[in-house]
């Protein structure tokens, strides 16, 4: 059995401790900003659980966390947001100096509680309509007129499905990491939800024939007064590409949010006359990668454009595109 360490002197050189802090700085970038933020309000959800019931949080004994993943299944709380859930307040406990509870449950309750919630509670994943071409330019031509609201959505639409992004990426884009070239637009993604290591990737959006992606673009950086060089520094601007208006359509320097994304969609759909319940952010991301199907792209292009880890979910748009072509029982059915 491993003994606990005693914590480091204070009075350690100051190089030392310098570099131990930064050490921690590091060890704090091992997670994402939005897994410390989600970790956060799991633990005050947690604490909440323990002081209605009376008993501790921390140290939490396993079955009280047991008895917690089960209460949250019972709520209706997807199984993977329970796991996500006892990951932060493992955490919780090792942050205080505790080991955690998962550690101390040598009968191993807490695994079984949560491979029981997830046969028990699961859930079928809830896929969104895809917005293919077609669907995509119905939504694009509901949004008339040549306002900075009108310019701006329509671009959102066409670069978020031309580049198959995550609506968290079409938030986050930069104009440095816009770069127009002739054949139509490099876009630089330094990270997103499967990057967490910010290695970043640099995609191609061609100025293509139809939905003309690049050109709904530089309409909307040239009516925002966002292209070119900034006249102030003489260097490239700098700032979100895409952002918010106020009611009066005047600009901000505020990006948009992903929420944003997700209520334009929604809308624009509607607009064409479909069911906004069936559309979300993600449809714009699906609508490439079956459209892309359904045409024949190569599997390993689609992978690297939509920035999948695995093949495995890019090939489910595949199969879905080409699920009646050479039925197995076209001949005699």
């Amino acid at each position: 059995m491993a003994r606990d360490l005693l914590p480091l002197s204070a009075d350690l050189p100051a190089d030392l401790l310098a570099e131990i802090e930064g050490a921690r700085d590091t060890l704090a970038a091992s997670k994402a900003g939005s897994t410390h933020k989600a970790y956060a309000s799991d633990w005050v959800r947690f604490c909440a659980f323990c002081d209605a019931r009376n008993v501790e949080a921390l140290p939490a004994h396993p079955d009280i966390v047991a008895l917690f993943a089960h209460v949250e299944a019972e709520a209706g709380i997807a199984p993977v947001t329970i796991g996500r859930r006892v990951a932060a307040i493992n955490h919780h406990h090792k942050e205080a100096g505790f080991p955690s509870p998962t550690a101390r449950d040598a009968a191993g309750v807490i695994a079984t509680m949560l491979a029981g919630v997830r046969r028990k509670y699961a859930r079928r994943k809830e896929q969104k309509a895809p917005a293919e071409a077609d669907v995509l330019k119905a939504m694009l031509a509901t949004i008339e007129g040549m306002g900075l609201r009108a310019l701006r959505d329509r671009a959102i639409l066409a670069v978020g499905m031309a580049g198959a992004f995550r609506r968290s990426e079409l938030a986050a884009m930069q104009l440095p990491d816009l770069a127009f070239a002739q054949s139509g637009l490099r876009i630089t993604i330094p990270q997103s939800k499967r990057d967490q290591e910010q290695v970043g990737q640099v995609i191609a959006i061609p100025e293509g024939r139809i939905i003309r992606p690049v050109n709904l673009l530089k309409h909307w950086l040239h009516a925002a007064g966002l292209s070119g060089l900034d006249p102030a520094t003489g260097k490239p601007r700098q700032g979100a590409v895409f952002r918010r208006l106020t009611r009066s359509d005047a600009l901000t320097d505020n990006p948009i949010t992903d929420k944003t994304v997700a209520r334009l969609v929604k809308t624009a759909a509607a607009a064409a006359g479909l069911d906004p319940s069936l559309y979300s952010g993600h449809s714009l991301r699906a609508g490439f990668l079956t459209e892309a199907a359904s045409k024949r792209a190569n599997l390993f292009k689609m992978k690297d454009h939509s920035r999948h880890k695995s093949l495995d979910t890019v090939a489910d748009y595949v199969r879905s595109a080409s699920m009646f072509e050479d039925h197995a029982g076209e001949k005699f059915l």
